[in-house]
């Protein structure tokens, strides 16, 4: 070691010149020294790491929820912004007398959205006086997974001129518990579909 560097040294060095030093030639200083270099260091965790690591891990709790989130809203609407359709009890509804004498009200958009009750299903049975859909969806007035027709005898398979078939698809409205006639319930076709999301928007 040379006298500049002991010298350059000795002004880092916060002990007071006067305190008494050890040789590095002792057998205590080269055990010292030993100690020191075979000693394994310690790392620590960086200070700038641990926040970011978890704002990513709240970031990705955050997303997984909104998929759940997301996910569960669209299997209960169908992802399109109509009522869910839940698996309680059916709906019993009645079909009423088939009266050709009747009077009926002329179609339209707005008469369609005065219905109590509006949704969209399919028939799976057609047995004696019961008539069974299962609901696709709902437009209004209920959540239940199935709707139970019953109409008087005779009239199972023809409800108010309309012939009801198992696998078909329907639009149907009620009011006070029976099926309205006069073109407000029909077979499923892109025209009465219209008329319906129109009717019962929002």
């Amino acid at each position: 070691m040379t006298d500049q560097l002991r010298e350059r040294l000795a002004r880092l060095d916060p002990m007071r010149p006067e305190v008494a030093t050890e040789s590095e030639a002792s057998q205590s200083s080269r055990q010292l020294l030993e100690d020191i270099m075979s000693t394994p260091p310690v790392e620590q965790p960086s200070t700038e790491s641990t926040p970011q690591r978890n704002r990513w891990l709240l970031g990705v709790a955050a997303a997984a929820a909104l998929v759940v989130a997301v996910g569960g809203a669209i299997a209960l609407t169908g992802g399109n912004g109509e009522a869910p359709v839940a698996a309680g009890p059916p709906i019993e509804l009645n079909a009423g007398v088939d009266d050709p004498m009747a009077m009926c009200i002329m179609f339209s958009v707005e008469e369609l959205g005065r219905a109590q009750l509006a949704f969209e299903g399919t028939v799976t049975s057609v047995e004696g006086e019961t008539l069974t859909l299962d609901v696709d969806t709902w437009y209004r007035g209920g959540d239940a997974a199935q709707v139970v027709i019953h109409a008087p005898s005779g009239m199972e398979a023809l409800i108010g001129g309309i012939p009801f078939e198992t696998g078909t698809q329907y639009l149907v409205t009620a009011y006070d518990g029976n099926v309205n006639y006069c073109g407000f319930t029909g077979e499923s076709t892109p025209e009465l579909k219209a008329a319906f999301e129109e009717a019962f928007a929002g």
